[in-house]
């Protein structure tokens, strides 16, 4: 039975709507294009020969809510030595359309001394840095992070971060490609290209943070030193706890990362994700104690290459999934193949639908039994590999679908090649063998 919504609350609703029409109508005659480019003179921004040549010396006085900010990219390319803070809220900074314009913008902080500690940094709310395609906007090469957000409602959108490089004289000072904090912000088709921490919450207190990654890619393009490499996701370490919320939905976690995701504190939502050969653990949900950690997983696929050099050098444990045996972790629906299910034999993290083979560890906490998934590219990926042979660049242009009339048809997750997605990335040789590697 339907009941009638008291009048009340229908004309609050009805003054809400109005009123929201109203903003986005005067957001709409307001709205202007403003301009950045080299080419520029500099002076007003409001049109390319009058552009600010830098964003950094944009004169934000003169930027308001609804604006939208152009920045050239040429007809191949225009990289700005830069960095540099966006102080106005509801304003949308993106790559420039056209033809002579919409070359790859790039950001970085180049090679000289003192350099850039943070390259992009959001100070209002509301924004969103867009490129016009996947990486039309690469962010790279600054001190501790390419993009620092601690504020409300934001986004990132077909925007590639790459490495950032610490200080001299031993390269320390690094904290993450991306450093995320705040209430509802999404990453969409973004590719993380680090060999450090690729993205890292810090929760802003008395905020219910939380984030959306979506289509998004996290790996390495080199190995770094061990532990350097520390992690594709890394959910809040923040003591006692704030309260948060992220979600990962079609992602790729690696290859070859410490960690894919490693999470300690608050919800974690994982869905159609991959995930390849992380060096310590593909998830790892391990909080502390006391801790109200909750993580679901749903159709997701795990793998972990079988190599056949044991104990594999520097004590690399290649974990597929790791729990401490505190918070609640679920598991439904998913493909884990290879490496070990390190889950206390008193947690049971199946919620159903799991197909799981050639694992070690916990062998019943996620599947009763092990069922080969046979995955389309199943003779390669079986095929046991020595570290030093083993190329981590090919697990993304290998196809991890399951295979016509395979059990796990309709399980895991639903793309398997990385590389109808982007172009293969990863490590393309083997395990170093020096010491003080991966």
């Amino acid at each position: 039975m339907k009941y009638p919504m008291p009048f009340g609350v229908r004309g609050l609703l009805s003054l809400a709507s109005a009123l929201a029409v109203t903003l986005v109508c005067q957001a709409q005659v307001s709205a202007r294009n403003l301009f950045v480019s080299p080419s520029g003179d500099g002076s007003a921004g409001d049109s390319w020969a009058h552009a600010w040549k830098d964003p950094s010396q944009i004169d934000w006085t003169q930027v308001v809510a609804g604006d939208q900010i152009l920045v050239d990219g040429g007809t191949s390319g225009i990289t700005y030595t830069t960095s540099f803070s966006i102080p106005v809220s509801g304003i949308v900074m993106r790559q420039a359309p056209g033809a002579k314009h919409n070359g790859q913008v790039v950001f970085t902080g180049g090679s000289t001394q003192p350099l850039k500690s943070t390259g992009v940094r959001f100070v209002g709310s509301n924004i969103h840095l867009v490129g016009n395609t996947r990486s039309g906007i690469k962010i790279t090469g600054y001190g501790a992070e390419c993009v620092n957000i601690q504020t409300d409602n934001n986004s990132l959108r077909n925007v590639e971060l790459g490495a950032v490089t610490g200080f001299p004289p031993y390269g320390g000072g690094k904290v993450a490609e991306l450093t995320f904090g705040g209430h509802n912000n999404h990453f969409m088709g973004c590719d993380f290209r680090d060999f450090f921490m690729c993205a890292v919450e810090k929760p802003v207190a008395g905020v219910e943070n939380s984030a959306v990654f979506r289509n998004c890619t996290l790996g390495s393009n080199s190995y770094g030193f061990f532990g350097a490499n520390a992690g594709g996701l890394v959910g809040s370490k923040t003591t006692p706890s704030i309260a948060t919320t992220i979600y990962a939905d079609n992602c790729v976690f690696g290859p070859y990362v410490d960690y894919g995701v490693d999470f300690s504190s608050g919800k974690l939502h994982l869905s159609n994700c991959l995930f390849l050969g992380a060096r310590i653990a593909n998830l790892n949900v391990s909080p502390p104690a006391g801790a109200n950690t909750v993580a679901t997983v749903s159709q997701c696929t795990f793998y972990e290459k079988k190599l056949t050099f044991m104990p594999l050098p520097y004590g690399i444990p290649e974990y597929t999934i790791q729990t401490n045996g505190t918070g609640k972790v679920k598991v439904s629906n998913s493909i884990v193949y290879g490496g070990n299910v390190n889950v206390p034999a008193t947690q049971n993290i199946s919620a159903g639908g799991n197909v799981q083979f050639a694992v070690t560890g916990n062998t019943t906490t996620l599947a009763p039994t092990l069922v080969d998934p046979q995955f389309v590219d199943n003779a390669t990926l079986s095929a046991p590999s020595t570290p030093v042979a083993f190329i981590p660049r090919t697990l993304t242009s290998l196809d991890f679908t399951p295979a016509a009339g395979s059990p796990a048809v309709g399980k895991g997750s639903p793309f398997g090649k990385v590389s109808n997605l982007v172009a293969p990335y990863g490590p393309t040789y083997g395990l170093p063998t020096a010491i003080g590697g991966p």
